[in-house]
């Protein structure tokens, strides 16, 4: 289970469906996706995609629960959830993974904190030099 709840003392942004944001998207709380992103997409809290999310970019999140699409590399600071209509598309780094039967998963995975770490912190050295790589 997640650490903590959207909703809680922090403000959580959303973005509905039917909404469609492109180019860098930063939060340093939480967030819950329904529409669609595409570009970089960064969240400190806790990032859940929803189901009819359709995400085009590369992702790092403090925690994540997916049960939308992403097409990018997703780096995730703890942990991450693909529920059962997630589809990744893309390599995956989290410190914990729970993977639904149903999903789908097209990458390479690391699990574990040293590369959960790494990720986030090369993730951020690319974000801060303005070097992004949004996957099409």
């Amino acid at each position: 289970m997640f650490t903590k709840q959207p909703g809680g003392d922090a403000a959580v942004t959303t973005i509905a469906r039917g909404v469609k944001v492109e180019g860098d998207f930063t939060s340093q709380g939480d967030v819950v996706i329904e529409g669609e992103v595409h570009g970089t997409l960064s969240a400190s809290g806790l990032l859940t995609i929803g189901p009819e999310a359709i995400i085009k970019a590369d992702v790092t999140a403090g925690e994540a629960l997916v049960a939308g699409t992403i097409q990018g590399n997703v780096a995730i600071g703890k942990r991450i959830e693909l529920k059962s209509s997630a589809k990744v598309i893309g390599d995956v780094t989290a410190e914990v993974m729970a993977i639904e039967a149903g999903a789908t998963l097209a990458g390479r995975i690391s699990v574990g904190e040293r590369r959960a770490e790494s990720a986030e912190r090369t993730a951020s050295a690319k974000r801060e030099r303005g070097i992004v790589q949004a996957s099409a």
